[in-house]
Order: C-alpha cells, then sequence, then structure tokens
C-alpha cells in the first residue's frame, strides 16, 4: 500500500518537476556508475512510513507518508564506493505536493593515488570540532606516513530544516579547511584543524581548533579522556570547548561518563547583532546573546546479567542578556530488565524531570518488547508528564504505543503501531502508522568474457 501510494505520487507530473534532479542521478550512480571489474555489493536500506492521524482540532485529518533511501555501491575500480541518502513525503490527504531532500550523494576513491583518498558530492563533513555540515564538497586525505595523515577539503553547505539556518539567512555559504593528525604516541590521537566559514562573501567564522583523545588501559576502569578547543580568529573568542571521559569502575558492572562544554558563538554583549547575515547561530540567539556552560554525567550499573539500572544528569548555564543568567536542569532514571536474560524480552521503566525558567517537568514512561516468536516483534509502551510553566499554566499529557512488526522475507519488515495521546492542544489524538522497511546485500558478478577461439576442434 504504501509503495503503491509512493508510487502514484512520483507519476503525478506536477510532483516530477518538484523533485530535484539529484535523487535521480543519485539512484541511478548507486546502480551502476561504474562497470564493475569484479564482484560488488549493492546496500539496499529503503524506509517507508506513513501515518493517519484523527484529532479534535479543525485540520483534524492528516495522512503523511515519507519514504528514506539509503543506498551504496562497494568494490568498484580501485576500491571506489558510491553512497546516497535521500528523502521523500508526501500527504496523502492534501494535494500538497511532494517534497524531496538529497542529504547524500558522494563517491569515495581510496586508492585513487597511493596513499591519498578523495571524497566528492554531497556529503557529511565533520572534519573540525565546531563544523558540522551537510555540503557539497570535495575532500582529500593524505598519508604522511605511518602515524600521520593531512586532509583538505571544500564546498557549499546545504540546509534542509531551519533548526541551524533559518530560511530568512541567505543560502550563499562556503567553507573551507583542513586538518593534520597524528596518532604516533601509543593510545593517543591530536589534531590541529581551521575552518573557514563565509556568508555573502564575508567571513563568518575562523576557527582554529586543537582535539585529542587518549586512553590509559594501565590503569583501572580503562579511562578514556577526550577534549577539544575551538578559538574563532575573526570574532577574537573562545567558541567552543568540549572536555570528557569515560570510566568503567568495578569491571564490568559500573561504567560512567562525564562531560562539559563552553559554548560562546559570539561577544554581543547585551544586545542582538543587528546585522542578520553576520549571525551565527541564530537559534542558540532566541534565548542567549553571549554563552553557554554545560556538564553532563551518567552512569549504567548492572546488578545481574538481567537487571541494570541508569542514571542521566545534565546542568546548563547560559546568559539571557549581560549579567542576567539563566539555569536549568534536566535528570532520568531508569530500570532495565531481561525476563529471561537473553534480550529476546526487554522492560524498561524510566523517570524524568526538567526544571529551567521556563517552568518545571516532571513524568515517567515505560516500553515492554518482545522478540520470543521467530519473524515477530511486539511492543507497548506510554507515558505521562506533569508540567508547571512560569506563566502560572499546569497541566498533564499522555501518550500510549502499541505495535507489531513481522519480517515478511529476509531484509523485509513491515509494521503496524496504533498511538493514543491526550495532552490540553488535542484532548484526542489517534494515530494509525504503517512502516515497510527492507534492509539487503546483493552481490553483483560482472558477466565473463567468452573465451579466446584457438581454433583446436574438440
Amino acid at each position: 500500500m504504501i509503495l503503491d501510494g509512493v508510487s502514484a505520487m512520483l507519476r503525478e507530473a506536477g510532483c516530477l518537476r518538484r523533485a530535484r534532479y539529484g535523487i535521480a542521478v543519485a539512484l541511478v550512480a548507486s546502480a551502476g556508475a561504474f562497470a564493475p571489474t569484479s564482484a560488488s555489493e549493492l546496500r539496499t536500506d529503503l524506509r517507508a512510513l506513513t501515518q493517519l492521524r484523527r484529532g479534535d482540532q479543525s485540520r483534524d485529518f492528516e495522512a503523511p507518508g515519507i519514504l528514506y533511501g539509503d543506498l551504496g555501491l562497494r568494490g568498484l575500480p580501485q576500491g571506489s564506493s558510491i553512497d546516497t541518502y535521500f528523502g521523500l513525503a508526501h500527504d496523502f490527504a492534501r494535494n500538497e505536493g511532494l517534497f524531496t531532500d538529497l542529504y547524500s550523494a558522494s563517491l569515495n576513491v581510496p586508492d585513487a593515488i597511493q596513499g591519498v583518498d578523495f571524497t566528492v558530492g554531497r556529503q557529511f563533513l565533520a572534519e573540525t570540532p565546531g563544523g558540522a555540515f551537510v555540503a557539497d564538497a570535495g575532500k582529500v586525505r593524505f598519508a604522511l606516513g605511518e602515524h600521520e595523515s593531512l586532509t583538505v577539503f571544500g564546498g557549499v553547505p546545504r540546509y534542509f530544516e531551519p533548526t541551524y539556518s533559518t530560511t530568512q539567512f541567505s543560502q550563499d555559504e562556503n567553507i573551507w579547511g583542513g586538518s593534520v593528525r597524528t596518532t604516533r604516541l601509543d593510545n593517543t590521537s591530536v589534531s590541529l584543524s581551521y575552518l573557514n566559514q563565509a556568508r555573502e562573501g564575508s567571513a563568518l567564522r575562523r576557527l582554529l581548533s586543537v582535539s585529542g583523545a587518549t586512553s590509559i588501559p594501565s590503569l583501572p576502569g580503562l579511562p578514556n579522556f577526550y577534549g577539544s578547543t575551538s578559538y574563532d580568529i575573526d570574532g577574537a573568542n573562545l567558541d567552543h570547548v568540549i572536555v570528557g571521559t569515560q570510566v568503567l569502575a568495578l569491571p564490568p558492572r559500573l561504567s560512567l561518563n562525564f562531560e562539559s562544554s563552553y559554548y560562546k558563538p559570539q561577544d554581543q554583549g547585551d544586545y542582538i547583532n543587528p546585522d542578520f547575515e553576520r549571525r551565527e547561530d541564530a537559534i542558540f540567539e532566541l534565548f542567549s546573546v553571549s554563552h553557554l556552560l554545560q556538564f553532563r554525567g551518567g552512569l549504567r550499573y548492572a546488578f545481574t546479567s538481567a537487571v541494570s539500572a541508569f542514571a542521566d544528569y545534565s546542568y546548563q548555564r547560559y546568559e539571557r542578556l549581560e549579567g542576567d543568567n539563566e539555569n536549568g536542569h534536566i535528570g532520568s532514571a531508569g530500570i532495565d530488565w531481561l525476563p529471561h536474560g537473553d534480550g529476546l524480552e526487554v522492560v524498561r521503566l524510566e523517570y524524568y524531570t526538567a526544571d529551567s525558567g521556563g517552568g518545571l517537568m516532571n513524568g515517567g514512561r515505560a516500553r515492554y518488547e518482545s522478540r520470543v516468536y521467530e519473524r515477530l516483534m511486539f511492543y507497548i509502551g506510554g507515558g505521562g508528564v506533569y508540567y508547571e510553566k512560569s506563566t502560572n499554566q499546569n497541566d498533564f499529557a499522555l501518550n500510549t504505543i502499541t505495535g507489531l512488526a513481522y519480517s515478511l522475507l529476509p531484509g523485509l519488515v513491515c509494521e503496524v503501531n496504533f498511538e493514543a495521546n491526550s495532552n490540553p492542544r488535542f484532548d484526542n489524538d489517534f494515530r494509525v502508522g504503517m512502516w515497510l522497511t527492507y534492509n539487503g546485500r546483493h552481490r553483483i558478478t560482472p558477466p565473463e568474457l567468452p573465451a579466446a577461439d584457438t581454433g583446436e576442434q574438440t
């Protein structure tokens, strides 16, 4: 049903005109852009989702559907590979057209030249601390020896949701930079990197960063330590600092992790930057004109092979206006229980809370999941939360979900679930979801060449 609906969408001429040419290019490329000289592997990860929603609001019926595709091809000449990831979305209840996003379509050649690895196309770039982008870019990595490497990159960032760059911002951006990494010291890696980001031809950030990670297996608990520091040369401010550690205490029963971070995209004092196009992080500026300080910690303790407990806590402090600081707390704790100890049945109980200037929230949730029967998974869960806003409003919200998944064929899973929710905005909110997932690996063997004619008779 879902795939038939997706096919119908693609047949609509209007929708086809809206579809980005990149998706077609990516799919064709994944299927066989390069003629394989040896056996290759086609990775096919497809997920079609749709949900029928009915509530008590004026627009009370929706049927959104989306198809995610993660396709890749391995074993091409010189060890090359092609990776693509895209999304197609359409609301069947409202003829608003087909919405498409191409998140990735890149070619990687690890052995173009000895010691040189390059990737070109739309790809995820996270080569420097504080700089993670989906970009139409090129990246080249040079092996400088057994322990050192040099990476250079450049391209144009792409944004799909207004969570990082609002649509009011100009999309005329470019990034470039590089990093040098060494692993010469035992169990330690260190890198020095640079990122230049420009918008409308003017520098937005020039980050000089140092990062490293090390482990000390000779110490009790096998501790791992990591950290990074980024300084914005253009704004003359410390942009980002992260320090963290992971430790096994009373191994293997207790594991601990701690992390602290400092974030200050720009120093603006007590006002918002009037130059709209020069704002580095528009979302952060909605609630702070200066910096954010955060501490996070978590632990997990295994009482037995079947019962374990976990707890997580984070503290945030940001400067809303100059000299006016806001504190926030987020925490959770719970228990995981494997009734038979084999993981075929899982029960999770969790309590969570959040406290900040906006108000206080306390909630709980529970989930049961069973894979006892072959090719069948059943789950049921629900939760409730009570909240009090700083505006003296308070209320209670409930949500429940029940689902059943069945493996139709190896790699092909069909899932149906039902949600029933109630909150101040939707007193009655009912949703039926249908998911179809396919994960496959297909070996592609090139046709054999015909044997040469020697003229001998048999």
